[in-house]
């Protein structure tokens, strides 16, 4: 790869496997024949263990199908792990056939629990090792420099520099990436067929990051309030200081007829006096009397028979799903709601309806990032375990909560769909600070409403806009740079570590797999997304916020872009898909989407150890 440079290579390892369960050299001894020998090469960005011959391997017994009989890995077989997707490195003993007790190591990684373990013919060499990745593996949250997403374009970047004669300031004249998320150009798409359009963009109240450090620069909300009006600042200000994080309510997309929007923010700062916001009651009944007004100039389409909401439901019981006639904004908490109740304990909360007139309050359940971290790790334990009961594999796929958790994540988007698309109501979410459970239900929705999105193009903006810009903390969920389960400056904090934009994908993946004619993306491109979450090969997944990605780090123009490359993979791309067969709202019955929620086999079993895909 480009700025990719070896930094350390080792010859006659006596020992490697990893966590497929093959064991590929098993002897515990150099080998006689120093042509063939397992290798360990080390660069910037890897580290690769490799076979310099061809082993042999025992044929397909003739009688056999072929498609049931399992391959043994391909020839010549090598084995890699990018030193960024490293969770923790430890050395450990290895006992040979002959009794021999070797030093050797383990590698940990980050994505799905996957092991690589090798022996050193030496302790020195197995020293050595161990301290070359602790280094480059975990340079910590202030050196992300040293991380390869800079190593590969570092040579262009110097390069580029032009040095002030005057001042001596060095700057870089590298032309940055394509940003696909342009708010003015993707909120616009959004407002064009609307006039009067009720909703207005933002370009100077977050200009500079003031308002909200973790929001966009640009962002939008109800035309009623202008951004040169000084009541709208105060409104804006007053609103946000009232929420976790200065997450003020705005705009994340408008359906581009009538009042139909969805809104997004964090939870309010209540507590267990009740405090109220008299900007922010402001702020939510303004959105509410501008979708209304955009409502009733609108030809609004009638709403389906009773027997069609039934079926699209899957309940008789309707009753809960009407809004009665002075709803005219929906808060959909994501939270359970004894978390939301708990909260109020730390001075934050949920609405009280009672001060927010024409707003009904829902919870939705979803876990926070301590129960997806632990079902996260349940499913890749079972997923790399030899000892599994396949008898009950399903059951133990159950057990681990990880399909539950994306069950009632694809609930809740498809709940602020409906709402959306039905009944025609703004919707507010949110979570507790709006940058995790948010976010994924924000994206889920949209790709449920809006066929635009489902493009490939369109897929890219969706996440840059309501992961990236919206400031989905990647860094801290992901601990780029940093080691787990050790001491030092360069070890993330476990608590916060936990793999929502990861399980966001997988949530992408059943509508994808489910509806495979309705996106131009594949399965692939999202297998491939997901790999690189922890990578660190491209710098588009790199910091928490849009402000650190474009004033600090400089990630466009000193990083590869993740979308460049996949838009180049072969297999990415859905050749089939021609704008969907509908091209509409993809508002399927919810038993449906529910019922078809399945483990993604092609990545959670990727480096198991038993034959799990056909």
């Amino acid at each position: 790869l480009p700025g990719e440079k070896v930094i350390m290579f080792l010859t006659n390892l006596l020992h490697v496997s990893d966590s497929s369960g093959w064991d590929y050299a098993t002897s515990g001894a150099p080998p006689t024949d120093t042509s063939t020998m397992w290798c360990c090469c080390m660069t910037y960005y890897r580290v690769v263990l490799f076979y310099t011959g061809r082993r042999k391997m025992d044929d397909r017994p003739k009688e056999w199908n072929q498609l049931c009989w399992t391959q043994p890995p391909p020839q010549p077989f090598k084995l890699e792990m990018p030193l960024a997707s490293v969770d923790r490195v430890e050395k450990s003993i290895y006992t040979t056939a002959q009794n021999t007790t070797l030093m050797g190591l383990v590698l940990y990684g980050k994505d799905n629990g996957r092991q690589l373990r090798f022996t050193t013919p030496s302790y020195a060499d197995t020293l050595r090792v161990h301290e070359s990745i602790q280094t480059y593996a975990f340079p910590g949250r202030r050196n992300l420099g040293y991380l390869f997403a800079f190593e590969s374009k570092r040579d262009q970047v110097m390069n580029s520099l032009v040095i002030d004669p005057a001042t001596g300031k060095k700057t870089i004249t590298l032309e940055p990436t394509r940003k696909r998320f342009d708010a003015v150009t993707e909120f616009s798409r959004q407002f064009a067929h609307m006039q009067p359009c009720p909703w207005t963009i933002y370009t100077k109240v977050n200009i500079n990051y003031q308002l909200c450090m973790s929001y966009p620069s640009i962002l939008a909300g109800p035309s009623s309030l202008p951004e040169v009006s000084q009541e709208t600042q105060r409104i804006l200000r007053q609103s946000a200081a009232f929420r976790s994080e200065q997450r003020l309510p705005v705009l994340t997309w408008s359906n581009g007829k009538d009042g139909t929007s969805l809104w997004r923010a964090a939870q309010p700062k209540v507590g267990l006096q009740g405090n109220r916001s008299a900007a922010d009651e402001q702020f939510l009944q303004q959105i509410q009397e501008a979708a209304f007004s955009a409502n009733s100039l609108a030809t609004k389409p009638p709403i389906p028979p009773k027997w069609v909401l039934q079926k699209l439901i899957g309940t008789t019981d309707l009753s809960a799903w009407m809004p009665d006639r002075t709803t005219r904004l929906k808060i959909l908490d994501l939270r359970p709601r004894a978390s939301a109740m708990a909260n109020r304990t730390s001075g934050y909360g949920y609405e009280n309806t009672s001060n927010y007139v024409g707003c009904t309050l829902q919870f939705c359940g979803i876990g926070n990032i301590h129960a997806v971290r632990d079902a996260s790790n349940k499913i890749a334990s079972l997923c790399n375990s030899q000892t599994t009961n396949d008898s009950s594999w399903a059951t133990n796929v159950e057990d681990t909560k990880w399909l539950s958790h994306i069950r009632t994540i694809l609930s809740a988007s498809w709940e602020a769909a409906y709402w959306m698309h039905i009944h025609r109501l703004p919707v507010f979410l949110h979570c507790s600070h709006g940058w995790d459970r948010t976010s994924q239900v924000a994206v889920l929705a949209q790709l449920i409403l809006d066929p635009y999105f489902r493009t490939m193009d369109g897929f890219v903006t969706l996440i840059e806009k309501d992961f990236l810009a919206f400031g989905h903390p990647f860094h801290t969920r992901c601990a780029h740079g940093e080691g787990r389960g050790g001491e030092g400056p360069n070890v993330g904090d476990d608590s916060q570590i936990s793999p929502i934009f990861i399980q966001f994908i997988d949530a992408a993946y059943q509508l994808v797999n489910l509806f495979p004619s309705e996106f131009e993306i594949t399965p692939l491109y999202l297998k491939e997304l997901a790999s690189h979450v922890y990578s660190c090969r491209f710098g588009t997944l790199l910091c928490d916020t849009e402000r650190e990605r474009e004033l600090v780090a400089g990630i466009r123009q000193r990083t590869h872009s993740v979308w460049d490359h996949l838009e180049r993979l072969e297999g990415t791309r859905n050749l089939d898909y021609n704008g969907g067969s509908s091209g509409g709202v993809l508002l399927m019955p919810l038993p449906l989407l529910l019922r078809n929620v399945n483990l993604w086999v092609d990545r959670h079993c990727q480096y198991g150890p038993k034959v799990t895909a056909v």
